[in-house]
């Protein structure tokens, strides 16, 4: 039997053991998460907040596929208040098999964008597919929507159980007012539900965290958490690896958001950069995905908002070249582009000072951007281009190997390591 027969054997019998595990933990509360962007982060604060008052589990990490949620029912355990899964679509019917075994009680939508453009064609395809969720709800659950996402909102309406709204929206169930978060501040806010008004601040770094944060308070508040109680969970929850996560190399603060880096997440990593309080804003940016027209157009824009903002924008990587466009802006001398992370990276060792707010904006399994921090922190011996690896790189077993390929024309280990 082949490699590739006895891989889909396993997994069949590993999804009908976990059937029957899902039929033996009935009484769970399964809640699960679902959107364009911000799942992970949603995710894991709702696990916070329950937490606060239930046991529980959750899916680890980014980890969304079908395997992963296999992994996550057989995790769940009778007695067990919750177990939130995060779920991934990355095209029509993709959430299927998954919806079929989580059986979700509650869903949790957080935006429709852009993301796996090329798959669903349209925003209303993409909505489709994770209107599966809220469709799947029972009358016995409930469906937490974002209201200030009409797409989502609309979902409202294939909802066989009840519905709860949060977002900044007057009419939303659980809305937020006073939101503020200007680096080096953290996101904070009043949030509102009835008569009650509690003041919250938390770990995240972006305004644009509010409607997480708003979804993990108003599903705490459907299973019973007291919003004061809720809110105070928040305060404790880190910013995740790579979502607006703030390190520190030699005096410079860099702010990794550089997971992916699909065209229409860049705006609010463009707002955060304006709103941020720095001696000097650099932006940093490697590969942009989910676009419709031609990548110098794209590009270029993208250069052209971040210059307004950033004192020094850089694109680095195969692409770079194509934000050349912006060159005509006023701010044009400011703007750089290396074909290599390596280039950028030796040209950032000469120019950043103590005191510089560094965005890094990116795509993970195409950029690695993280090596720009690692190696301001110490010696790498990786500057591998193209590589595919969606774990970062200080994770990654390779961070201190030199790439081999050096006899056949490239740098040679000494070199590397001492770059």
């Amino acid at each position: 039997m082949s490699g590739s027969l006895i891989a889909s054997s396993y997994r069949r019998l590993e999804r009908n053991v976990a059937e029957r595990h899902r039929r033996a933990v009935a009484g769970v509360s399964f809640i699960a998460v679902t959107g364009s962007a911000g799942k992970t982060t949603t995710k894991d604060l709702i696990a916070a907040v329950l937490s606060s008052r239930h046991r529980g589990s959750k899916s680890p990490g980014t980890h969304n596929s079908a395997h992963w949620v296999t992994h996550t029912v057989l995790g769940a355990r009778r007695g067990d208040g919750f177990c939130v899964h995060e779920l991934g679509a990355t095209g029509p019917g993709s959430l299927d098999e998954a919806i079929a075994l989580v059986r979700p009680r509650i869903a949790v939508v957080t935006n429709v964008g852009g993301d796996h453009r090329s798959a669903f064609r349209t925003l209303d395809a993409t909505a489709a597919e994770k209107a599966k969720v809220v469709h799947a709800v029972p009358r016995a659950g409930f469906a937490v929507l974002n209201a200030d996402d009409p797409r989502v909102l609309a979902m409202a309406g294939g909802c066989r159980g009840r519905v709860l709204t949060y977002g900044l929206h007057p009419d939303a169930l659980v809305r937020a007012e006073s939101v503020r978060s200007s680096w080096p501040d953290r996101l904070a806010f009043t949030v509102i539900h009835g008569e009650q008004r509690v003041a919250v601040q938390t770990r995240l770094c972006g305004l644009h965290w509010i409607h997480a944060c708003l979804a993990a308070i108003t599903t705490g508040i459907g299973l019973g958490v007291p919003l004061p109680v809720a809110a105070a969970a928040l305060a404790a929850v880190e910013p995740l690896p790579g979502r607006y996560q703030p390190v520190e190399a030699a005096g410079v603060t860099f702010i990794r958001d550089e997971f992916k880096a699909s065209l229409w997440s860049v705006a609010p990593a463009v707002d955060f950069l304006r709103d941020a309080r720095a001696v000097r804003k650099v932006a940093v940016f490697g590969t942009i995905s989910d676009y419709a027209g031609r990548a110098s157009q794209v590009y270029a824009d993208v250069a052209r908002q971040a210059l307004h903002v950033a004192d020094e924008v850089i694109f680095v990587g195969p692409q770079a070249v194509r934000s050349g466009g912006a060159r005509n802006h006023p701010k044009g001398s400011a703007l750089r582009a290396f074909p290599s992370i390596r280039e950028a990276h030796r040209y950032l060792s000469t120019t950043l000072v103590p005191g510089d707010l560094v965005l890094l904006k990116g795509s993970q399994r195409a950029d690695h951007l993280l090596r720009l921090v690692l190696a301001r922190q110490g010696r790498i011996g990786c500057w591998r281009r193209g590589c595919r690896r969606v774990k970062f790189c200080d994770e990654c077993l390779l961070l201190r190997v030199p790439e081999v390929g050096w006899a056949r024309g490239g740098t040679a280990p000494e070199e590397i390591a001492g770059a």
